[in-house]
């Protein structure tokens, strides 16, 4: 078999895997997923209490949504290395429309990128990408971060995390994974992609709120993730010391201890 006839013959097998191992994280996914599009969609229904629509941060709300859930996708087919670095434009752009609540102005300078990129440069690289205006904002940037360094350069980090190396006697074998090899470095990626993913929820509601204020009818309910894996998360983490680092720095998990 092509090796690229083998990988996808892999990839649909991980699907139907994760399916069975993970069918609670799927479902959880699907439904953090629903209730963030209802909070997002009243920007495209609503107006704020001086009557201004704000309907253009939907462009940058609907690329957090994509690109949350091609991310996941990629998870739950054991590539948790992909599923990070398809989900960062989503987390910068959840950033960027912090970025534009804080100040109408930074809209403009988002736009003019091309023609005046040091002030692009000055107003959104690095910590400047922290807003007032979203909760968990520095958090959010810091794990953005992570992703760059991390996922998104062939930096020592990146090269060796998903080498394996078979010594066959005259033959050295260097192999490059496609999918995740450790069951538990992979449940890790799980809970800190959903996790991450619901907090992301929480701050996009309250942000939302500061916008146009309570939503008329009580939004259905959702689960916190936190809560209902938080044992889970901990067992993990006191097995596992890479675990735990994921869960912290990426999943932004707190008190595994």
């Amino acid at each position: 078999m092509s090796p690229q006839l083998d990988y996808i013959v892999r990839y649909a097998e991980n699907r139907e895997i994760f399916l069975l191992n993970y069918g609670d994280d799927f479902r959880a996914f699907d439904t953090i997923s629903e209730r963030m599009t209802e909070s997002w969609e009243r920007l495209g229904k609503e107006r704020d209490a001086g009557g201004a629509s704000h309907a253009g941060l939907l462009a940058f709300a609907n690329i957090l949504s994509r690109h949350a859930i091609l991310g996941f996708q990629h998870v739950a087919s054991y590539q948790s290395y992909v599923g990070w670095f398809v989900f960062r434009p989503g987390l910068e752009a959840l950033l960027l429309i912090g970025k534009f609540v804080d100040d109408v102005a930074n809209a403009t300078v988002w736009r003019n990128r091309n023609k005046e990129w040091r002030k692009y440069q000055d107003t959104f690289s690095g910590k400047k990408l922290i807003s007032k205006s979203l909760p968990r904002a520095q958090k959010f940037q810091e794990v953005l971060t992570r992703l760059n360094d991390n996922y998104m350069h062939p930096n020592p980090d990146f090269t060796y995390r998903d080498m394996t190396i078979q010594d066959e006697g005259s033959t050295l074998l260097v192999k490059i994974e496609f999918f995740d090899k450790r069951a538990e470095i992979h449940e890790a990626h799980v809970l800190a992609f959903l996790n991450l993913f619901d907090l992301i929820r929480q701050s996009s509601n309250s942000l939302i709120s500061s916008i146009l204020g309570p939503p008329a009818r009580e939004p259905q309910p959702c689960p916190v993730y936190v809560k209902v894996n938080k044992e889970r998360a901990r067992s993990l983490a006191g097995r596992n010391a890479l675990a735990r680092k994921i869960l912290e720095e990426l999943g932004l998990w707190e008190d595994l201890d």
